[in-house]
């Protein structure tokens, strides 16, 4: 299960400022967006990668040619397009990396999960992370882009 922390965030998503700050006892956390969140957080801590892939959108997964046919040629020499499981285990096979999940502010039909990426490995090797979700036609939430997080100015 992810682990939830007190934290703000701001984030661009489609062109939209949103800045927000969790709410509540459970950070957004218990929210169809923030169980979305923590599925995708828990489907890469288990290195799930077939999982992950179902929760990332069609969108972000053609944009990044993480599905087969994407790409006409291989971005680098010897490097073959995969699909998009065998893509994040062809490229986290080094360091263990733990993903915690923070918080979640939700708007409307998007939201934004502030996750924090923690190296096992390497001592005081964090970064922070904004993972945008969408809402999906059908109901469902979606990952649709993962940024360097900005934390919201205090004052």
């Amino acid at each position: 299960m992810a682990v939830v922390a007190v934290a703000c965030a701001a984030a661009t998503v489609g062109g939209v400022l949103l800045v927000g700050c969790g709410g509540g006892d459970d950070n957004g956390t218990d929210t169809p967006a923030g169980r979305a969140a923590e599925q995708y957080v828990d489907a890469y801590n288990a290195r799930d990668f077939d999982r992950v892939c179902t929760l990332l959108s069609k969108t972000y997964k053609t944009e990044r040619q993480l599905v087969p046919g994407s790409s006409a040629e291989p971005e680098e020499e010897g490097e073959l397009e995969t699909g998009c499981a065998e893509y994040f285990k062809e490229h986290t096979g080094g360091a263990q990396t733990t993903l915690t999940l923070i918080d979640v502010q939700t708007r409307g039909a998007v939201a934004n999960a502030h996750i924090r990426s923690k190296a096992e490995d390497t001592p005081g090797a964090e970064a922070d992370e904004t993972v945008g979700l969408a809402r999906q036609p059908d109901g469902s939430w979606k990952v649709t882009d993962i940024t360097a997080y900005t934390p919201v100015a205090s004052g």
